[in-house]
């Protein structure tokens, strides 16, 4: 099996692309507008928006590979808008290209709501043969879906030594907040309803970790954001178990 197909890189490309233009935004000149300023910003962020994507993606078919699966990176899209039976729209709505631009616009550049995709997971079935369970786990999916969020936040706690690298930080810690939300079609509402201990020590330690790497060291940043992580987890499984 190829490791990415032909429609996985398009919708990279064009995730990259959304994300360049989101960080961009804010980079078409100073006072006015200029073209030319502004789209070599595009072009640059939209090169750095893919090293990032395909950072996070690899991660996951990485840690999907171990778990006899397969991770295919799929733009955000939404069938239903509401729970009702007719709450449905008729063609899917490209959420993970008209969210981040509507935010983009309506706020002037300011927002960067970095929601864009996630990865749909398949089983290898042949290669479960003699594991426990035939298809994939609830648990094991989470892991999966948290392995990306994580990665690319990591790089951001390295890169941020190197004053140069500024912009794919802020890209990747962006990224990796944003796809850590509870929404359906994201990684984080997949870890969410696939397992809620595994979602708030994830979320709990991405959250701070955003936070807290705009003042402290990387080292300092990792280590209280790993014990607020597990102090939340601990609460939550006492006061639920």
């Amino acid at each position: 099996m190829e490791i990415y197909n032909k429609k996985e890189i398009l919708n990279l490309f064009l995730g990259a692309i959304i994300l360049g233009f989101i960080f961009s935004a804010r980079g078409w000149g100073h006072s006015t507008f200029n073209f030319g300023i502004g789209f070599s910003n595009l072009i640059r962020m939209s090169i750095l928006s893919f090293i990032v994507l395909l950072t996070y993606q690899t991660s996951h078919k990485l840690i999907a590979k171990k778990y006899h699966a397969h991770s295919t990176f799929r733009l955000w899209s939404m069938r239903r808008w509401g729970f009702t039976k007719n709450a449905k729209f008729k063609r899917p709505f490209l959420a993970g290209i008209i969210i981040p631009l509507f935010f983009s616009l309506i706020s002037n550049g300011f927002l960067n709501f970095a929601a864009i995709g996630s990865s749909e997971i398949t089983t290898i079935n042949k290669k479960r043969i003699g594991k426990k369970y035939k298809h994939i786990s609830e648990q094991e999916l989470a892991k999966i879906h948290l392995v990306g969020p994580l990665t690319i936040l990591l790089l951001s706690l390295i890169l941020i030594q190197f004053p140069s690298f500024e912009e794919i930080v802020k890209i990747s810690y962006t990224l990796a907040i944003f796809s850590m939300l509870p929404i359906s079609g994201l990684d984080g509402g997949k870890i969410f309803f696939s397992s809620l201990p595994l979602y708030i020590f994830g979320f709990g330690f991405i959250c701070l970790a955003t936070i807290l790497i705009q003042f402290l060291a990387p080292v300092w940043t990792l280590i209280i954001s790993i014990i607020t992580a597990i102090i939340l987890l601990s609460i939550f499984l006492e006061s639920n178990f």
